[in-house]
């Protein structure tokens, strides 16, 4: 396992022949633009239509370890990369090979978007099937909240749950869906460790990660923290 770890983690990192081009006929993004008028005056706002989604806290109470996945997020590597190097981000334009792949990997809650016509909680059990390889009943899920996962693009809303699983519920390595594309890296966490990730300047987690992380230390660390 712990070599299959490590050459996940190298493919995912592995990214090159880096181009950019215009976005057309997306199966999960649809651009748009508002008119209004606010009070006395006209304004224009762009927007992206996104599907909702939902997100899951997980702790394992055998080992008392937190499980997240680690995945390369595409938007977050143009951004760092483009930051650290210097690189701009110009249609038809590309970086090639000459990037860090790693600055693109995120560390996250078990996530997926609600594209099913089943309920929230059905969709967070799947998830946490196929990124974690646990199995978890919808009814044992506990909700912490719904809140806006962007105000300012696509005002989509995020679902947040928590689940608290033993060893004797994984049942698969997790992973996603290969034919599908994903590539997913299973990651543990102590609470101690946690807090250390957390207190770093900067991060590569988005901020309903950080979230779950404050509900937990509100609402259920003090069971597991002597």
């Amino acid at each position: 396992n712990t070599c299959l770890i490590h050459f996940i983690k190298r493919i995912m990192n592995d990214i090159k022949n880096v181009q950019f081009v215009e976005m057309t006929n997306s199966k999960f993004l649809k651009p748009y633009r508002i008119l209004y008028k606010q009070g006395s005056r006209d304004k224009i706002w762009d927007c992206i239509k996104a599907h909702d989604s939902v997100a899951i806290l997980i702790f394992n109470i055998t080992r008392k370890v937190f499980v997240f996945v680690e995945q390369f997020r595409p938007p977050v590597f143009a951004s760092r990369q483009s930051c650290s190097s210097g690189q701009s981000v110009s249609i038809g334009e590309g970086w090639g090979d000459k990037v860090d792949g790693s600055l693109g990997i995120t560390l996250e809650l078990c996530a997926g978007i609600t594209d099913k016509d089943v309920s929230l909680e059905q969709t967070a059990s799947e998830e946490i099937l196929e990124e974690c390889g646990y199995k978890v009943e919808p009814s044992k899920l506990e909700k912490i909240k719904s809140f806006i996962g962007s105000v300012g693009a696509s005002g989509g809303v995020q679902n947040l749950y928590y689940a608290e699983v033993e060893d004797s519920q994984r049942v698969g390595d997790g992973g996603g869906v290969a034919h599908e594309g994903e590539m997913i890296r299973v990651k543990e966490m102590t609470i101690p460790e946690l807090d250390a990730y957390t207190q770093q300047e900067q991060i590569n987690s988005p901020p309903g990660f950080l979230f779950a992380v404050l509900w937990f230390k509100l609402n259920k660390a003090q069971k597991f923290v002597k």
